[in-house]
């Protein structure tokens, strides 16, 4: 018998998605309520999760979502629709009044200022907007009779969302827990991990950009209010809920207002102030609400966004459209892991690449705790790595797999931890190069130890320049969380830096705040410094430079991680100069030692999520009774299990 075939997911996956395409474009009429349900469940499946930690069950609390959201649709229509009625039908009225407007005063001064002439009969236009203002409800009756049957087709539809969005939200998590049954176990790691990426992306843009439609609902329709512009509620809301298109609520809303001002005031002011209005409204979409709501970490290009508006509505209609956004974005999260599998490729790198992950046929090597390397001399020993002389200008760094907690080294070694650490690092240090370049040099480590002693450095030793290193580390924090919560809780700051008031353990800063301190020796304690203090102990220039490489490393890193499943909640990176003054990045690079990692989907504002670090290790020191100076406690064997479980899951979420 011959031997099985083997199960090539690629392409089976290739075909998955070309029969999903093709019902799709078939099935598009139908598909509009389970599509628009499908999406709602989706947004709304996080406020299912966060009910059942409240002790509902799961189908109770998808009842309770729907009678809220139904409940707050239901008022909203119930206030709104009048007052939308009556100003359509005044602005309706008013219509013929702007295209006499437009042709006595607009088309005029066109074509003697600018010289452009365009020949436009309004004549006609301008009466028949008027019958039709001015029809009572009978004499629309026999259109209303011919289209009844699609009336129903929509009321029908609409009835369905609702239905649809039940079952779905009720059945999410059973749904995708199935689905990963049935991916492909080879493949199972590497489709959660993507999916997990897409899921950031889709999630934060949609829920952010509900957001930004409510926040610029309100505030053009407040703004236009208080400028005494008629019919402001109307134009207000339909400007926020088309912001979903890029420029389009901004563009036509404008025109609209610009219109009614032209139509209602006497003199240029009050066209100034709707004019001003709409600008300041585009200010702040750019640079408040979508930053904030959104996140300019998501990455999805407003271009981007409008092409694929146009193309899936060309290709499926309003169905494409409902899928615009999903598909872009898994587009996006595509196109970054075929980047890294290229970046990460021999074809693009060449030769030696200490950041390519750790497959099976090259595993962790035996634990090493301390290294011994007599063809070189060791010049330093820190908590984790040793440094080595290679020459007058270079140093070998041999990252070992000792484990520092509380400020002491622990006698038990973490095995793949020093692998770990220098894989992620040379991944960092080559990807965030356009930022601000590393020590690291493209020389393999094997090669400049003894035969005898290359076991020691395979995979966890980097050669670097010799550098003047900096007195200070440079910490930059995202997120609430640890000291800094503590100290925010007390002070309302952290290192000096006032915060807003009311945030939460873990809550996500405004802006990533930088809290540099000192760098202790071995069993002594770092101390938080302010930026003040760095400064007199480097330069104001060089600390300025430092604090503002150190903010842009941690965004970009961010961005990054997140797309990989992981938030970068703080780091700590630090750095030399050069013979010539350069800043240069020096040490380790985002490691799960330097920062810390903690997973997107348990990710819960108000409490401190799991971390791919030593935490494992803290807890069990914590708990056992330990006073936290040295000689350290060995490690009991499950503890060691587990945190050299979590530092493989951190670069193999990273790195693929």
């Amino acid at each position: 018998m011959s031997a099985a075939r083997p199960f090539v997911f690629p392409w089976f996956a290739l075909a998955v998605l070309l029969v999903a395409g093709g019902l799709v474009y078939l099935l598009a009429p139908v598909l509009t309520p389970f599509l628009a349900g499908a999406l709602l469940a989706y947004i709304f499946d996080p406020l299912v999760d966060r009910l059942q930690t409240h002790g509902l069950s799961r189908t109770a609390g998808t009842v309770a979502v729907i009678v809220l959201a139904g409940f707050s649709l239901f008022a909203l229509l119930l206030v709104a629709m009048p007052l939308f009625q009556g100003q359509f039908a005044e602005l309706a009225q008013r219509i013929p009044a702007a295209l006499e407007l437009v042709q006595t005063r607009l088309l005029p001064w066109l074509a003697q200022t600018l010289g452009i002439r365009i020949d436009a009969d309004l004549g006609t236009l301008k009466t028949w907007l008027t019958e039709k203002a001015t029809q009572n409800g009978a004499d629309w009756l026999p259109t209303l009779q011919t289209g009844a049957l699609a009336l129903v087709g929509i009321l029908a539809n609409l009835l369905l969302i609702p239905v649809v969005m039940f079952y779905l939200l009720r059945d999410w998590d059973t749904m995708v827990a199935r689905v990963a049954e049935l991916t492909p176990r080879p493949s199972l790691e590497v489709v959660t991990r993507i999916a997990r990426s897409m899921d950031a992306v889709v999630g934060e843009f949609l829920r952010g950009q509900m957001s930004v439609m409510l926040a610029l609902s309100v505030y053009y329709a407040v703004a236009l209010w208080l400028a005494g512009l008629d019919y402001a509620l109307p134009i207000g809301i339909l400007t926020g809920v088309l912001s979903f298109v890029p420029f389009l609520g901004f563009g036509l809303g404008m025109i609209l207002a610009l219109l009614v001002a032209l139509l209602q005031f006497a003199d240029w002011t009050g066209v100034a102030w709707v004019a001003g209005i709409y600008l300041a409204g585009q200010v702040l979409e750019s640079y408040v609400f979508t930053p904030r709501l959104v996140g300019e970490r998501v990455g999805l290009h407003p271009v981007a966004v409008i092409f694929a508006l146009a193309a899936f509505g060309q290709l499926f209609g309003f169905v494409g459209v409902l899928l615009a956004v999903p598909l872009a974005a898994i587009l996006l999260v595509a196109l970054r892991e075929l980047r890294g599998a290229y970046v990460a490729s021999s074809l693009y790198r060449g030769g030696y690449n200490p950041a390519s992950p750790v497959s099976p046929a090259h595993p962790m090597s035996a634990p090493l705790l301390e290294s011994k390397i007599a063809s070189l001399p060791l010049i330093h020993k820190g908590k984790v790595r040793d440094i080595y002389a290679f020459g007058d200008d270079k140093l070998l760094i041999v990252t070992t797999d000792r484990l520092s907690a509380f400020d002491v080294v622990m006698p038990t070694p973490i095995p793949g931890k020093g692998e770990v650490l220098t894989k992620v690092s040379a991944f960092w240090f080559d990807r965030l190069k356009a930022i601000v370049p590393s020590q690291a040099l493209a020389i393999d480590p094997e090669s400049v130890v003894s035969a005898n002693e290359r076991d020691q450095v395979a995979g966890r030793a980097i050669v670097v320049k010799k550098l003047k290193a900096l007195p200070v580390e440079a910490i930059v924090r995202g997120y609430l969380v640890g000291s800094g919560w503590k100290e925010y809780q007390a002070r309302q700051s952290v290192c000096g830096i006032a915060l807003p008031a009311g945030l939460q353990q873990a809550d996500r800063l405004p802006e990533p705040i930088f809290t540099p301190s000192t760098k202790a020796a071995v069993g002594a304690h770092d101390e938080n410094i302010d930026f003040a203090r760095m400064a007199s102990l480097i330069g104001t220039d060089l600390a300025a430079q430092v604090r503002d490489t150190s903010i842009a490393l941690y965004k970009a890193a961010a961005e990054y991680a997140l797309t990989r499943g992981i938030i970068i909640a703080d780091t700590k990176f630090e750095f030399g100069l050069d013979d010539a003054g350069q800043l240069v990045w020096i040490d380790e690079a985002l490691t799960p030692d330097s920062s810390r990692f903690w997973p997107a989907d348990q990710y819960r504002p108000g409490s401190n999520p799991p971390s791919f670090d030593k935490q494992f290790v803290r807890d069990w020191l914590e708990a056992s009774g330990w006073n936290k100076q040295a000689p350290g406690p060995d490690l009991p064997p499950d503890i060691v299990a587990k945190t050299a479980e979590k530092y493989r899951e951190a670069m193999t979420r990273l790195l693929g």
